[in-house]
């Protein structure tokens, strides 16, 4: 049985120990839901801190989720069709926002200000992931039924 807790609180603890966003929700979702996950810490690797710690583009939680999608989901050939990771995309960019009002991540950082930026990114990090979990939960439910 797959714990959406556990893998949120194991995405936080990756944050926490030297993975970061992008990596830490790359990494945790994947293994929980018993993936492999050590090319995908390698995928994730550029979109920490807003794409190349730039800090300019999407938090880079959405990024690593986009890569757990593109693996899961994701075509493999050129011509397929890619209407399901597509719209789990765009879910979790909307789930995303829903939670935190932007998805920019100097805008967030800026909003946590130095002193709690780590302990808030650590709380994206655990949301993200479980969100993604429970999105991708339903996402299996819906492509079985089919």
């Amino acid at each position: 049985m797959i714990e959406q807790k556990t893998i949120s609180e194991k995405a936080g603890d990756y944050f926490e120990n030297g993975f970061h966003c992008a990596e830490a929700v790359a990494v945790a979702v994947l293994e929980g839901l018993g993936q492999p996950a050590e090319e995908a810490a390698a995928h994730a690797t550029a979109f920490g801190g807003g794409f190349g710690r730039t800090f300019e583009e999407a938090c880079g939680a959405i990024s690593g989720s986009l890569i757990v999608i593109g693996q899961l989901y994701g075509r493999r050939r050129p011509k397929q069709e890619w209407d399901v990771p597509a719209a789990l995309a765009a879910t979790i960019r909307q789930l995303f926002l829903d939670h935190f009002k932007t998805s920019h991540c100097a805008t967030l950082r800026e909003r946590f200000g130095q002193e709690m930026q780590m302990k808030e990114c650590k709380n994206i990090v655990r949301v993200v992931a479980a969100d993604l979990v429970e999105l991708l939960l339903t996402a299996s439910k819906e492509v079985q039924e089919s």
